[in-house]
């Protein structure tokens, strides 16, 4: 899967690769691949629209953090290493490396999307 960034009429990919995480498994091992690389994001679905905490409590890595609504950006938080935690509404969670998402705003698009070449931006 790749993440597609919307804004304007504009679209760009965000990240290469994002994994949905399903178990605490899962997430530790999306941790490292976040720690090994930027073109990396880690994508939380739920059922339905709420409030949902992210934290990077005894994390060694700083994370922005994005909630989407149907797709549509209602927060973005930059949480440090070690301490951040955060809450948003939304229906899905995206963790991205510190700075991936710098250009993301309330507002705009987050589209996962199936990857099917590498040219492509949706």
């Amino acid at each position: 899967m790749h993440i597609v960034h919307r804004r304007n009429g504009s679209a760009r990919r965000l990240v290469s690769r994002a994994e949905h995480v399903s178990s605490l498994g899962s997430r530790v091992v999306g941790l490292v691949r976040l720690a090994a690389g930027d073109e990396y994001a880690l994508v939380f679905e739920f059922e339905s629209v709420g409030e949902h905490r992210a934290s990077t409590l005894a994390t060694p890595l700083a994370l922005d953090v994005v909630w989407t609504n149907g797709g549509r950006v209602t927060r973005v938080a930059r949480l440090p290493k070690w301490t951040g935690t955060a809450r948003g509404i939304g229906d899905m969670v995206i963790e991205f490396p510190e700075e991936r998402a710098d250009d993301v705003e309330p507002g705009d698009e987050l589209l996962v999307r199936q990857s099917h070449s590498s040219r492509s931006t949706e």
